[in-house]
């Protein structure tokens, strides 16, 4: 019998489950596609790292002191390869050189990587240590020639035999291609390029200075791998090591899966975002499809059936429908996946080839979210339901018992102002550290939104009735019948704009601290930065030092100075932090920067084992000028450094800064310019001296110079690229929130089915009600994006005054941007209130009299 009841009842109202069904599935698959794209990132690259070190069983290092994922390590001397190679059962021992390496495309423009690096690496030939694999041609075996990878030689057209220019660190050289070459499974190496030579070629045209990257050996047959390696330690010189192959590989994919694992997070949050919005609309639409059924259910009980029957019915009905759309939206995650990857690119994020894996977990939450979520919405509906007496049948009105506005509105103000406390504290106070800033800070954003909407019910009547008072003057008949509809269910009205509400909130929070950080920047570069140019590298592994050399010798310049980075702990102080210490040209800085110095000056730094501190650090380490600070840098290297000067302003990212030299003879590393600044000469005008800078670095097309307005437009349109990214990705929620007034509209056309025959027989015209029914849309719009502004104003100068004064110094209100999420919200509206709208005007106006 039951069963009969349920087919019965989904067939009769297909239309109402198809649309809950789409809530649900929207949200489902959200969800599942962050997590198809995190672990599927994760996997390609756990592959690629895996295979890249699958021929290598030890491998030689410098150590590191930090746990810093771009901190790069000393290299090697060369001499060692012979030591290890005496070492009994060692088999083969090649060192590696793997340093910058730009292919260039026939046009002579850098090839593109998005993101990832350029190298250029030594290559023994087949049968070594490297897991690289001919697939086309031959490895490279002369001076002059070159390999190349097989996915930029198809990417861009590259062929065998033909010739290819390459950027070093020295300029560029011409090379025939007689290979191109991969992995056993992929002919690309995660989105990096890559470029073989034979290994003298690659000491001459890599620069190796008489030292390897890494040393890589295999164990030889019938010798202990542990046995060897502890022997191999043994000869090796201080802060140096041996480690395994898979170790190496762990590590590297562990620092890509630290950056994938925040990536992932990320969606994930967005992710709950949109479960959390169609968990509003399941509730209300169960709530307003249960309510319209109380006279049918109030007669199941009447002829018999009992409350445990008709709580099952609804339960049951609602199992169906989400097991159903979760089936199609764990499918859907696949396609929102491939929608997020095009979105990101299309914001300028790159991502390699990556085949869509789904794991268990992705499917185990696309389960919680679409099946547990909505059992939970139909929960307390089905519980109100079967508490029915049979004897309501009879009542013309009928209809559940609604909580009082003033116990709604104590019940929402407490919850709001809880939600606001545990917000507050886990921003500012942060116990716990990152996870407490989660847990309370997202747990109390979660605690507003759920106030909110209580609170929304109490004042919806009134809201609505302010939002359609011009509608009403300049529309007539139909703005009056739209604003009393929307006056008439105010908790109804609350909760459908509840959940454009939660959207509209979100994006507006992004857009008050996106903006606040965006003119922090434009603040920063015209305090704290007085060079007119700025060389950045867009090859993402640094610039050459030619490029400081050649801007050097332009006389049009007057300070020109590079800027390095290395990692380092301070020696004596607990649990230390991973400190970043830059390094500049002493004398052309402070021509080049102003960081507000109020104790000593940068001319300390020249010729010695000089550091500029900033106030805040010295106040924590507890010296000043003159005191001596100890430090290991991150290859293990000790060195003692006199405090020289004290600065006030870290604008530039930066508390420590040293000399050029001082890094030059603490590291062995190749060194690399993150970015380079440099100032004209009093009297030269930028027209005359940008053509001079441009052709000083020609020869590294890597290099972009631009000027200090330039630079700075481009960081403000990056930082407008992340809105838009954040913007893309509440999208779904948005859409979800639309659906959910189109659903809500076409269930309010439906329960006031008679009352429209009625208007139609005394003369209200199809275009009147269509009109009615898209004004009704447009003041439940209306109402959720003022909500959502007002609440998302609070999140976003909430998080603004959150972050340190060197990344945001003040608040911007982006007021175009709030006035196009209102409009934007009045479009929704309108759009969604189509369907319903459309459905009303068709009505048979007999048909509709005559519907009780």
């Amino acid at each position: 019998m039951l069963r009969k009841l349920v087919r019965r009842s989904m067939r009769a109202r297909a239309g109402r489950n198809l649309f809950i069904g789409l809530a649900i599935m929207l949200g489902v698959s959200f969800v599942a596609g962050s997590f198809v794209l995190a672990d599927s990132l994760k996997a390609t690259f756990d592959n690629l790292f895996t295979s890249l070190n699958a021929n290598v069983d030890l491998e030689v290092r410098r150590t590191l002191t930090v746990d810093v994922t771009d901190a790069e390590r000393d290299p090697v001397p060369a001499e060692l390869v012979d030591q290890i190679a005496a070492v009994e059962g060692v088999g083969v021992v090649e060192g590696q050189i793997q340093r910058f390496a730009q292919l260039l495309e026939p046009d002579g423009e850098p090839v593109a990587t998005q993101g990832a690096p350029a190298f250029g690496i030594s290559w023994h030939g087949p049968g070594g240590t490297s897991s690289v694999v001919v697939k086309d041609g031959r490895g490279p075996a002369a001076p002059g020639e070159v390999a190349i990878d097989k996915a930029t030689a198809d990417k861009v057209g590259y062929e065998v035999g033909e010739r290819i220019a390459i950027v070093f660190d020295k300029g560029q050289e011409s090379f025939q291609i007689v290979g191109l070459v991969g992995l056993e499974n992929a002919d690309g190496f995660g989105g990096a390029t890559i470029a073989l030579f034979e290994t003298e070629t690659a000491k001459q045209v890599l620069d190796w200075g008489g030292q390897y990257d890494v040393i890589d050996l295999t164990v030889a047959d019938g010798y202990d791998q542990a046995e060897v390696q502890a022997a191999i330690q043994e000869i090796l010189p201080d802060k140096t090591e041996v480690v395994t192959g898979e170790q190496v590989g762990e590590e590297i994919a562990d620092g890509i899966n630290e950056i994938i694992g925040v990536f992932g997070q990320g969606l994930q949050i967005f992710a709950f975002v949109t479960a959390f919005v169609s968990a509003f609309i399941i509730n209300n639409v169960f709530g307003i499809t249960i309510g319209q059924r109380l006279r049918e259910l109030a007669l199941l009980r009447a002829v018999g059936a009992n409350r445990k029957q008709v709580r099952r019915l609804v339960i049951i009905e609602a199992l169906i429908i989400s097991v159903t759309a979760t089936i199609v939206g764990i499918f859907g995650g696949l396609l929102v996946a491939k929608g997020l990857i095009k979105l990101f690119e299309a914001a300028g994020a790159g991502f390699p080839p990556t085949p869509l894996i789904m794991n268990p977990p992705a499917v185990v939450m696309a389960v919680v979210v679409g099946i547990g979520v909505t059992m939970l919405s139909v929960l307390i509906p089905a519980y109100r339901a079967a508490r029915i007496p049979p004897v309501a049948a009879m009542r013309p009105e009928l209809g559940f018992p609604s909580l009082g506005s003033n116990r709604r509105l104590l019940t929402g103000s407490i919850v709001t102002l809880v939600g606001a406390i545990m917000f507050l504290v886990g921003l500012f106070v942060r116990p716990g550290g990152s996870r407490g800033l989660i847990v309370l800070a997202g747990g109390g954003a979660l605690a507003i939104f759920l106030g909110i909407s209580s609170l929304s019910a109490t004042v919806a009547r009134p809201v609505a009735g302010v939002i359609g008072s011009p509608i009403r003057k300049l529309f007539k008949v139909p703005g009056q019948l739209a604003v009393d509809n929307a006056r008439r269910s105010p908790r109804r009205t609350a909760r459908t704009a509840s959940a454009l509400m939660i959207g509209v909130a979100l994006v507006s929070a992004a857009a008050v601290f996106a903006s606040s950080l965006r003119d922090t920047f434009a603040r920063i570069l015209d305090r704290a930065v007085t060079a007119d140019y700025i060389l950045t590298d867009e090859s993402f592994l640094g610039l050459p030092t030619g490029v400081v050399e050649r801007l050097d010798a332009i006389p049009e310049l007057s300070a020109v100075s590079p800027f390095r980075f290395m990692f380092a702990t301070v020696d004596g102080v607990v649990d230390a932090p991973n400190e970043q210490i830059t390094a500049v040209d002493p004398v052309a800085f402070p021509q080049l920067a102003d960081l507000n110095v109020i104790d000593g000056d940068f001319s300390g730094l020249e010729g010695s084992q000089g550091v500029m501190l900033l106030d805040e650090k010295a106040h924590e380490l507890g010296v000043g000028l003159g005191d001596t600070v100890d430090i290991t840098y991150q290859n293990n290297e000790t060195g003692s450094l006199v405090v020289s000067g004290i600065f006030a302003d870290a604008s530039l990212g930066s508390k420590w800064y040293i000399s050029i030299e001082t890094f030059e003879q603490v590291s062995d590393q190749a060194p690399r310019d993150q970015f380079v600044l440099a100032r004209l000469a009093d009297g030269v005008s930028p027209d005359a001296a940008r053509p001079l800078i441009q052709a000083a670095v020609d020869e590294f097309p890597q290099t972009k110079v631009q000027s200090n307005a330039e630079f700075r437009a481009e960081q403000e349109g990056q930082i407008n690229q992340l809105l838009a990214i954040i913007t893309g990705l509440l999208s779904m929620a948005m859409l979800i929130a639309v659906v959910g007034i189109a659903i809500a509209l076409a269930l309010a056309v439906f329960e006031r089915t008679r009352e429209i025959g009625l208007l139609r027989a005394i003369g209200m015209s199809r275009r009147q009600l269509r009109r009615a029914i898209r004004w009704e849309a447009v003041i439940v719009s209306v109402f959720g994006a003022v909500v959502g502004v007002v609440v998302g104003l609070f999140l976003g100068v909430a998080l603004s005054y959150a972050v340190p004064n060197s990344v945001i110094d003040g608040i911007t209100l982006p007021i175009p941007i709030i006035v196009t999420i209102v409009l934007m919200a009045i479009l929704a509206g309108v759009c969604a209130a189509w369907y319903p709208a459309r459905k009303a005007s068709k009505m048979d106006v007999l048909e509709a009299i005559a519907t009780d």
